[in-house]
């Protein structure tokens, strides 16, 4: 009896690999609407309005304290409850899908949040006042001269949430949702579960393979805001040198 059997991990790898696209829309989704609402977010923790602090500080709270999976389950069990009641529609025929995204949504913000807000404090007020001296609004100076700054700041945990978001995706299986996990799940039902330490394998190399993917991606994307800053500085510099000149 062989303990891994090289000829089943290859065969179930293609099977495995045809519900990607599925995860990665999945994640896709939950993502853009994870940033989006965990900048709301943020910008609500900093305004000077105790009630809206004080309810997105308790909203951050209850979601960062619940285990993703009880998260999920209240979300796919709750939600048809309550349209069934107040609004009389019943959408327990909904695509699965919904309630796994909009789960990882809510998740993600909350946490997304939390890093964003840390990181827009670290940048001096003094950016600002700069930015309002140069004529520029309050927009154009969070756009161009404080958002580049905290987004650098931010990357690196941001991209540790995304990955995090990633690997969340497997908890779907639990409630029907057919993507990678599933996918290897129905496989080792259709194989009478010959090689389920095999599939498992496969399975997790494909995630493995995803997370350097993504860690490579960020890891990028920071490098290239590190520059864009480096080249600020750099112009900013040469321009107070043509200033000293222009005077002597």
């Amino acid at each position: 009896m062989e303990i891994f059997s090289i000829s089943a991990f290859l065969e179930s790898l293609p099977v495995l690999l045809e519900y990607l696209p599925f995860t990665i829309g999945i994640l896709g989704l939950s993502l853009i609407f994870s940033l989006s609402f965990g900048l709301f977010f943020a910008w609500c923790k900093l305004r000077k309005n105790k009630f809206v602090r004080g309810l997105v500080a308790f909203y951050v709270q209850i979601i960062q304290g619940t285990p993703f999976i009880v998260l999920l389950f209240i979300t796919y069990f709750g939600i048809p409850k309550v349209f069934s009641y107040y609004f009389g529609v019943d959408i327990t025929s909904w695509n699965k899908a919904f309630y796994m995204v909009l789960t990882l949504s809510m998740f993600g913000s909350a946490r997304m949040s939390e890093a964003m807000r840390s990181a827009y404090l670290a940048i001096p007020k003094g950016q600002m006042e700069a930015a309002h001296s140069c004529g520029l609004s309050t927009l154009q100076g969070f756009l161009h001269i404080v958002m580049p700054q905290a987004l650098y700041i931010a990357l690196p945990n941001l991209g540790n949430l995304i990955v995090s978001n990633l690997l969340e995706t497997a908890v779907g299986f639990s409630i029907g949702v057919i993507d990678l996990v599933g996918n290897a799940r129905n496989y080792n039902t259709r194989t009478y579960n010959l090689h389920v330490f095999e599939v498992y394998v496969a399975l997790a190399l494909i995630y493995w393979l995803m997370s350097m993917i993504l860690a490579k991606l960020i890891g990028e994307g920071e490098k290239a805001l590190g520059r864009r800053q480096g080249l600020r500085a750099f112009e900013k510099k040469e321009n107070r040198k043509k200033v000293q000149t222009s005077n002597v």
